[in-house]
């Protein structure tokens, strides 16, 4: 479960390595998160010759919680580390590639083409 200023790595190649979490989508009041929840996050960390800047507003669906998440079939999936996909519009993703696994409860219609493998 992710909450407000969460700190979050990067999984597509886009040049940033960690953000910070400060808007949680689905509500005004909203608590936390779960994997699959869009959020908005500034950027904390970058590539130095990268042209965002730190403090860059930026939107992003979250991929990977470290919170054990039940399947239908009764066993937990759990990740180590929390994880984001940058989006530009839409459900398109900043960067060219994710790299990683996804698990299959994140996948949607136009990502299925970024995934490069699916748990």
């Amino acid at each position: 479960m992710i909450q407000k200023t969460t700190q979050l790595n990067v999984v597509d190649k886009c040049g940033l390595w960690t953000v910070n979490v400060f808007h949680l989508y689905k509500g005004g009041f909203r608590q936390n998160s779960n994997s699959g929840d869009f959020v908005k996050v500034s950027v904390r960390k970058t590539r130095p010759t990268h042209w965002l800047l730190k403090k860059a507003k930026l939107r992003g669906i979250l991929i990977h919680t470290c919170k054990e998440k039940q399947r239908k079939d009764g066993s937990l999936i759990s990740f180590k580390v929390n994880t984001i996909v940058l989006l530009k519009k839409r459900m398109t993703p900043r960067g060219k590639e994710i790299v990683g696994s996804v698990s299959f409860g994140n996948k949607r219609k136009k990502f299925t083409k970024s995934f490069q493998t699916i748990i």
